[in-house]
């Protein structure tokens, strides 16, 4: 009898528990149904998710943006959509991107603790002879919004003091400005803006709000702003030149092959 009693009591638990679990079932399904304004299936919000990230890279596809992962070995960059850029001149008549990639964006510049934003137009490695006073031209149509007329040479000191900052803390956007010594920079609209950075002099004519047409003639080739226009003058003559996309500068966060490709598409002939 107690063996057969303990069986009753045994199998009545299961049945229960079956009763309350479809009950739950019920609820839970009512519940799924309408945060998902009446959908059972709790997948098809995470297809929206997915529909919409594809969304969103096909929208960039199609205003010529693509959308790549940075490099691990960069801690400072994110991913970024490069623009894909074009129509651009060389700054230099007969100029060419450099083949080493030190002199193009990306590369690391140890004594500032930085990163280069731009392309370096020496003597070597660009195509033509660059010296102190070579021409550089506006590489696009577009509105001067900074001339440096009164750009002030960069001292032992202030070098010294820029270096160590960069040092201790890393490097900012108020030191990235001042080794960029004498400056032009034209606004293209669009959110881009191509920088001339080191320069001698400035052209008669250049000021802010002086409308360039491409290839006119905007300044002077120097070292103004690096380290060796102190320690060592007269051997830093080239011109640094950036293109600037919103708070960056094109290529940021992205690998060297993929660099080069932005470049040689922004100056590939029209």
């Amino acid at each position: 009898m107690s063996a057969s009693g303990g069986h009753n009591r045994q199998g009545g638990p299961p049945l229960r528990l079956l009763v309350l679990l479809l009950v739950f079932g019920v609820l839970a399904g009512a519940v799924v149904a309408a945060a998902f304004g009446g959908h059972s299936k709790p997948s098809s919000g995470v297809s929206v998710v997915l529909l919409g990230t594809a969304a969103a890279k096909a929208t960039a596809t199609a205003a010529g943006h693509t959308t790549v992962g940075a490099p691990a070995s960069d801690p400072n960059a994110t991913p970024t959509a490069a623009p894909v850029l074009t129509g651009f001149a060389y700054p230099i008549d007969g100029g060419c991107l450099p083949e080493g990639d030190d002199l193009m964006p990306g590369a690391p510049r140890a004594y500032r603790n930085g990163i280069h934003e731009g392309v370096d137009f020496y003597n070597a490695d660009n195509c033509v002879p660059i010296d102190i006073g070579t021409e550089a031209y506006a590489a696009k149509a577009g509105t001067v919004i900074r001339a440096d007329w009164d750009y002030q040479d960069i001292m032992a000191e202030q070098v010294s003091e820029l270096e160590a900052e960069a040092r201790f803390n890393g490097s900012n956007p108020d030191i990235e400005d001042a080794f960029r010594g004498r400056q032009v920079w034209v606004d293209h609209g669009n959110g881009v803006v191509t920088r001339y950075c080191h320069l001698s002099g400035i052209a008669e004519g250049i000021q802010v709000g002086t409308q360039v047409e491409a290839g006119q003639l905007l300044a002077y080739v120097g070292e103004s702003g690096t380290p060796e226009s102190v320690s060592a003058p007269g051997t830093e003559y080239h011109l640094h030149f950036e293109i600037r996309v919103g708070d960056s500068y094109l290529g940021a966060g992205l690998p060297p092959g993929e660099v080069r490709r932005l470049y040689e598409r922004a100056f590939a002939p029209q």
